[in-house]
């Protein structure tokens, strides 16, 4: 899989985002796999606090793992302070008409030598309505990652994970995924 990514940043706060993705399949043409837009303005604070603010839009092909494709559309608010941030995003259809969803995530990025970075992510993905009733259990996920920069190039690893979170009361909620462990490696480099 290759992604290239497009961004802009203001000086007055408002940012915006592009990143495409392609899936290299064995012995045909690379296929494009999904597009990811955003929107959104920050500010800082007097205390040193940042909040922002923004909408996102999330679309893929049927090469996804679904024959027709999907998108869906987030509206998100958040917080940042120090090596910590925190968003939460809801959707109105979460890859489904009248699925509304709420997401939340907490992060934290810190430097511990030069040109060295940590990360760490956790978030979890809470269903609030949908068309039909049919309950949901919610889905946690996480990362650990590390970073090292190299001139232009950057290297990246991160062990990744997702399930669901424990079931309340023992009620018998539909699975909409099986746990999942992963190590991702990536480079990346700046044009």
């Amino acid at each position: 899989m290759a992604i290239g990514d497009i961004a802009y940043d203001d000086s007055a706060g408002f940012y915006a985002d592009a990143s495409g993705s392609l899936v290299f399949r064995r012995g045909v043409n690379p296929a494009p796999l999904g597009l990811e837009l955003a929107a959104g303005y920050a500010t800082r604070l007097r205390s040193g606090t940042t909040i922002d603010f923004g909408i996102t839009n999330s679309s893929f092909t049927h090469y996804s793992d679904d024959r027709h494709g999907q998108s869906y559309s987030e509206v998100y608010a958040g917080i940042a302070r120090g090596i910590f941030s925190s968003r939460i995003f809801v959707s109105p259809h979460y890859f489904t008409s009248g699925r509304w969803t709420a997401y939340g995530e907490v992060n934290a990025n810190f430097s511990p030598a030069r040109k060295w970075g940590l990360e760490a992510h956790v978030g979890m993905l809470s269903v609030l309505r949908t068309p039909a009733g049919q309950p949901y259990r919610a889905n946690v996920d996480w990362r650990l990652g590390a970073s090292r920069e190299l001139g232009r190039i950057s290297l990246h690893a991160a062990l990744t994970g997702h399930g669901h979170a424990p079931q309340p009361f023992g009620a018998a909620l539909r699975q909409s995924s099986p746990r999942r462990n992963a190590l991702v490696i990536g480079v990346t480099t700046t044009l």
